[in-house]
């Protein structure tokens, strides 16, 4: 008969060996989960990459006329690789993701990979313009059409408010929009009742003009609207997702960077754009309301 006493310590012996165990195994646990997470977004760019199954044709409007292609993950994407120069490869994607990161309501931006036998054997008018390779993808919205100024008033005040201090923040001249048209480089979903941004690729522009920009912006109406403590609380998510960007670059291919060689084939640096988005040309605070 085993004395009580001996049961008791083997217990608790017992018990902090479980406990001990359960600590160790906790330790392994989050250090493995660390790491996976670690791997997930080296990963990221490779793994994440929607390969180009078809192509469907070519956009008869804007001035590069993306490709409109499938894709294996099932989408439909608005493709430009060969047919821009890597400098609007660049913007496209960072502005785009930098957008997503402020909460805006953004057409998908991916990196897409387009297959060397789809470059090869696609039937399309100046082939040159689609190469094989990884190039910019804005996933297209079902149903969307372009945005008409008609449009305007079912989209909600702050939507207006925040795409509004976004452009003027990143320079972007290309929202353009009046009743008598314009690009304003929004898309309508007349389903969801929700309005799209596209196409980034003129942030920063050298030639921006504030008081075109005042008269020309497609939400250039809502201004009247914009209170200070709504731009200062929008500043912020805005300055946060800045100093993110370096992740967000990090995501952009190589060879979007430089050739083959080593070369450069765009005259901006991360820091450059860092730089000018923390201290921009033109005080932010100029888009309130005087």
């Amino acid at each position: 008969m085993q004395a009580p006493g001996k049961t008791h310590s083997f217990n608790i012996r017992f018990s902090n060996q479980r406990k001990l165990g359960a600590k160790t195994n906790l330790y392994f646990l989050s250090h493995f989960v660390a790491e996976a997470l670690v791997g997930c977004i080296a990963s990221r760019r490779s793994s994440m990459i929607p390969k180009l199954i078809s192509v469907c044709g070519r956009s008869q409007t804007g001035v590069s006329r993306p490709f409109l292609c499938e894709a294996q993950d099932g989408n439909m994407y608005y493709v430009k690789g060969a047919n821009v120069v890597a400098e609007q490869l660049v913007f496209e994607y960072v502005f785009g993701r930098l957008a997503e990161e402020c909460g805006l309501p953004v057409a998908p931006v991916h990196v897409v990979e387009i297959p060397k036998q789809l470059a090869a054997y696609a039937v399309l008018d100046h082939k040159e313009d689609f190469q094989p390779g990884l190039a910019f993808g804005s996933r297209r919205i079902q149903f969307s059409e372009d945005i008409r100024s008609s449009h305007i008033r079912s989209i909600h005040e702050e939507t207006r408010l925040r795409v509004l201090c976004f452009d003027w923040w990143t320079r972007n001249p290309d929202r353009c929009l009046d009743r008598l048209g314009g690009d304003p480089n929004l898309l309508w979903d007349p389903v969801l009742q929700s309005v799209f941004l596209i196409d980034h690729d003129r942030c920063l522009a050298e030639d921006f003009d504030p008081d075109e920009f005042k008269r020309q912006h497609a939400f250039i109406d809502s201004r009247p609207f914009l209170e200070k403590s709504f731009f200062e609380k929008w500043r912020t998510k805005f300055e946060s997702a800045v100093y993110g960007l370096k992740r967000i670059w990090d995501e952009i291919p190589p060879e979007w960077l430089s050739d083959s060689s080593g070369i450069e084939r765009i005259s901006v640096r991360r820091q450059d754009v860092e730089a000018q988005l923390m201290k921009p040309e033109f005080p932010i605070e100029g888009i309130l309301p005087t």
